[in-house]
């Protein structure tokens, strides 16, 4: 069982309206590894993640886990940290990190305290636990409303562990954030993805220079089909962004361990 992909895609497509969104897509997730899912607009991300996360059934293909086609979709979403910025807006203003960490345990947005769902002594010290094991305590007490936007998608990555999945995604986190705040989360998320024992982390983006060095795997998506995937130091050339992107460029410029594209000129196009 070791040696099984925790999750598998084989050969999967997706078709709505008789429009084909996802094609012959195949692609295994083990334990241990890491993926950024790369592409623009339209190119599928968005459906591949749902696909492989249980919120979409595909129209062909099959999806595995553990070596075992999936027949329950609630089964596999319960294994998943899903953390998008559409979740932000789910979370109170007015309610604590260690509150919004321990809602979490209880699958809520908005920390009720029912009897069902009432947190014990040691659920509070689990949730204490995984703000310090990610590096985030200071926001244990901190209203979720004055956080910046990179210590709210601290404090979900600390709410979704909570669960214990055994893979995180994180859709885009970085939409909307300045330069700073996005350089100061891009470096707080790689410095746990090498450092903190966590589950199988996958970042969907737009932007190659997002891909940072714990990131080990990428795949590429281009209208609806994979366009390459591998390691991460094979996959972002010059040649595959310039395809998928449709757009010249200059050079790829590496520094910190990251891919920092220099776009060429309009009159290069």
């Amino acid at each position: 069982m070791a040696d099984l992909p925790l999750f598998e895609l084989d050969r999967v497509g997706y078709a709505q309206q008789g429009m084909e969104i996802l094609a012959d897509v195949s692609w295994q997730i083990r334990a241990g590894e890491h993926w950024a899912v790369l592409g623009p607009n339209g190119s599928g991300k968005s459906t591949l993640l749902k696909i492989a996360t249980g919120y979409l059934w595909p129209t062909s293909g099959v999806v595995r886990r553990l070596g075992e086609e999936l027949l329950d979709l609630g089964e596999l979403r319960r294994s998943i940290g899903w953390i998008s910025n559409d979740v932000v807006g789910l979370i109170p203003p007015d309610e604590t990190g260690i509150e919004t960490v321990i809602s979490g345990k209880f699958g809520q947005f908005g920390l009720r305290r029912l009897p069902v769902s009432t947190p014990t002594a040691e659920e509070w010290a689990l949730a204490d636990k995984q703000l310090v094991d990610l590096g985030c305590e200071s926001l244990s007490r901190k209203r979720f409303g004055i956080m910046s936007q990179g210590e709210r998608q601290q404090l979900l990555v600390a709410r979704a562990r909570m669960a214990g999945p055994l893979l995180l995604v994180l859709d885009e986190p970085c939409a909307g954030m300045d330069p700073g705040v996005r350089e100061r989360f891009l470096g707080w998320l790689d410095e746990r993805l090498q450092t903190t024992p966590s589950p199988v982390v996958v970042l969907v983006t737009h932007h190659m220079e997002e891909v940072m060095p714990g990131l080990k795997q990428t795949l590429v998506l281009r209208e609806g089909r994979i366009h390459c995937q591998g390691p991460t130091a094979e996959v972002l050339t010059q040649s595959t962004i310039e395809q998928v992107y449709q757009t010249k460029l200059e050079r790829i410029e590496r520094s910190g361990g990251r891919n920092w594209p220099i776009w060429g000129s309009a009159d290069d196009a």
